[in-house]
């Protein structure tokens, strides 16, 4: 809103529009408001007085019932907090985190590779994943695809994506994308947490959907950045599977 406008509005509502924190030399003085004194609020009488002016206005039976309740208060003993008496506090189980990656669909000659994004929500594989699909894909008589397909999990609003959600989606852009082409192998190059999520079994192992069957290893990154503890045993699995 403009400044002049708001302060007219404040001023035709009876609103000081600003007021200064101090006094502020050369500048007029402040309006100062009228304000009535609070009433002085009398004290209760006091209830433990047994004289009329303490109960008056008051039925006899209701002061002296009030009276004997105070004083059985007093009597009873405090009340210890124990364990048969306290009500433990209810845990609530912390929400698992939602399931978001980005699997890349490629295909060689014979066998198809699909490979998991460092960064699901990136445009694409960074240059040194580029370079290590380049390398496998030619082993297997492909290219990397400029316009590849992708297989995108991520939540929606409200709503987090479970290993339970994600398998029948898996599942189906699978069928969707090779299930006509007869039998097909398919090296998937994915961390342990998606494969997991994926197939519940661990990585190095083939895992079958009818005639496809899938071998999950390593993830390129991981190939990256520690080839002894990736590159070798994802070699060795696509040896004894029989991907190359």
């Amino acid at each position: 809103m403009d400044e002049r406008l708001r302060q007219r509005y404040l001023k035709q509502m009876g609103f000081t529009p600003w007021v200064a924190a101090v006094p502020l030399p050369g500048a007029a003085p402040s309006p100062l408001l009228d304000m009535e004194p609070l009433p002085e609020v009398k004290p209760l009488p006091d209830m433990d007085q047994e004289s009329p002016a303490a109960q008056q206005g008051m039925p006899e039976q209701v002061a002296a019932l009030l009276k004997t309740d105070d004083k059985a208060k007093l009597a009873e003993p405090p009340v210890q907090a124990s364990a048969a008496n306290t009500t433990p506090a209810i845990s609530q189980p912390a929400a698992a985190p939602s399931l978001m990656f980005t699997l890349q669909v490629h295909r060689g000659a014979q066998i198809h590779l699909w490979a998991e994004q460092q960064q699901a929500d990136a445009p694409g594989l960074n240059r040194e994943e580029l370079q290590q699909l380049a390398a496998l894909l030619k082993l297997f008589g492909g290219t990397v695809a400029s316009d590849a397909k992708r297989f995108f999990c991520a939540p929606t609003a409200g709503k987090p994506m479970t290993a339970e959600t994600v398998r029948p989606m898996f599942d189906a852009f699978l069928k969707g994308l090779l299930g006509r082409q007869g039998e097909i192998k398919l090296l998937l190059c994915a961390r342990e947490e998606t494969v997991q999520a994926l197939f519940n079994s661990p990585r190095y192992e083939p895992v079958v959907r009818g005639q496809i069957t899938l071998l999950p290893v390593s993830s390129l990154t991981e190939m990256l950045a520690d080839p002894a503890a990736h590159k070798v045993p994802s070699w060795k699995a696509m040896q004894t599977h029989g991907f190359v």
